[in-house]
Parts: structure tokens; C-alpha cells; sequence
């Protein structure tokens, strides 16, 4: 036998193995984000629901404070609390049905949009409430701003500093519009806000 032989099948198999574990992970990718955007849209519904219900009642309140009414409770989780207000976001969102509902930048221009400056002057959210401060910001539940990164006009991640109040550390829970919610090594390594000097 031909010692070039073994080597041109051993190059096609090699080939074959490495094609068929590109195409493994692709196929997982692929199913990763169905997961994730199923979720997404079950968040999206569900808050859609309570606001629905909100409407429903013949309470006068905002739908962000029915959406928000567990915001930063011994009942919910941290993440529980980033969900809660991308929900919140999202039903305003499709509330306002605008190109530029609000000004999306600093923290003050989406709490200001929750409280009726925006496009439509609806009030979605009323104060006092625990997402907000007296300054005007939303906040987590240990009373620390929130940081809003605008991927798109309907894709805002919000992220937390914490427990250890300080921002960008690796105890962070950053809120994916998707729907994921990372912490620690999992933190995504976005681009930090400059501060101006």
C-alpha cells in the first residue's frame, strides 16, 4: 500500500470530524437563542397581561407600579427586580408606538419617561415608589443608580452595581433585553460610560 494513501484518508476524516462539530455548535447556538428569545417574548407577554389586568381594575394606578409592585421585596430576587423593569420598559414602549418615544440616555431620562415625559405624556409610573430616588433615578434595591446601555431604540439592557454598590465590579447583574441576566465571571464586558473631566 501506498504510504500517501493513509495520510489523504486520515486529512478526510480529520475534515469530517471537524465539520461535524461546527455544525454541533452551530445547531446549539441556534437553539440557545430560541430559548432565550422564547423567553423574552413570555416576559414581554406576561407583563402585558398585568398591565392588561391593571386597566382592568378599577384602581387607578400605572401600569409600571402594578408591573414594579414587588420591586426590591424580601419576595423577589435581584434579577426578579432587572426583569420587572425591562417589562416595564417594553409595555411603555409598545405603549408610546414612536420612532423616539423618550430621550434614551442618562438614568434621569428613563425614570423621567416612566413618570410621563414622554411622547405621549402617559404616566407609567407614580413616586414614591423603591425604583425610584429622590433624585430622580432609578435604582436597585440597595439604592444605587442604574446604568441603561441602548443597543437599539427597543433593545435596553439595564445593569446593577449590586450589593457592593459600586458599579462594574464582579458582583454586578446586568439585564440583557434578550432576557438573560448575567453575575460574576458571567458579566458581559461592555464598554464603560466616560466620564466627562
Amino acid at each position: 500500500m501506498h504510504p500517501a494513501k493513509p495520510m489523504k484518508w486520515r486529512r478526510i476524516l480529520g475534515i469530517l470530524v471537524l465539520l461535524t462539530s461546527a455544525l454541533l455548535l452551530v445547531f446549539w447556538l441556534q437553539s440557545r437563542l430560541s430559548e432565550q428569545k422564547a423567553r423574552h417574548q413570555q416576559d414581554i407577554a406576561q407583563a402585558m397581561t398585568q398591565a392588561a389586568r391593571s386597566r382592568g381594575k378599577a384602581s387607578s394606578r400605572p401600569p409600571g407600579n402594578e408591573i414594579l409592585e414587588n420591586y426590591a421585596s424580601s419576595t423577589s430576587r435581584p434579577e426578579d427586580d432587572l426583569s420587572a423593569l425591562a417589562n416595564t420598559f417594553a409595555n411603555l414602549l409598545l405603549l408610546l408606538k414612536s420612532d423616539r418615544p423618550f430621550r434614551m440616555g442618562a438614568n434621569e431620562e428613563f425614570a423621567a419617561a416612566l413618570l410621563g415625559k414622554n411622547a405621549a405624556g402617559e404616566v407609567f409610573l407614580t413616586a414614591p415608589h423603591p425604583a425610584l430616588n429622590d433624585q430622580g433615578q432609578l435604582i436597585d434595591r440597595w439604592g444605587t443608580p442604574l446604568f441603561f446601555h441602548v443597543r437599539e431604540s427597543t433593545r435596553i439592557d439595564i445593569r446593577s452595581a449590586g450589593p457592593d454598590r459600586k458599579m462594574w465590579t464582579t458582583d454586578d447583574l446586568h439585564r440583557l433585553q434578550e432576557g438573560g441576566t448575567h453575575h460574576g465571571p458571567d458579566l458581559p464586558q461592555e464598554p464603560r460610560p466616560t466620564v466627562p473631566r
